[in-house]
């Protein structure tokens, strides 16, 4: 499976888990438990905070991506790519 995949089933999950949380913190609510709901609305926001970051490397990955597609148009070697990608980092 692909990092782009990845990340994007990663993103759902968590979408899903908030969705989840959302369910208990008003079942706590509703009995009373307040600490358990105010501790599902923290992981709530913990989650909506890697979703946030998730997507920007969804992105990030996505812009490569189309980067590495359009040297690769051009004739430029991925190699080359890879190089000039490892030399940036370390600058």
């Amino acid at each position: 499976m692909d990092h782009v995949k990845k990340l994007e089933l990663e993103i759902a999950a968590k979408k899903a888990c908030i969705e989840d949380l959302q369910g208990a913190m008003a079942f706590h609510r509703q009995h009373g438990t307040y600490n358990l709901a105010a501790e599902c609305a923290w992981r709530i926001k913990k989650a909506e905070h890697a979703i946030k970051r998730l997507e920007v490397q969804l992105q990030d990955n996505k812009n490569f991506g189309g980067l590495i597609q359009d040297f690769s148009r051009r004739g430029i070697s991925l190699k080359v790519v890879k190089k000039l990608a490892n030399e940036s980092i370390k600058s």
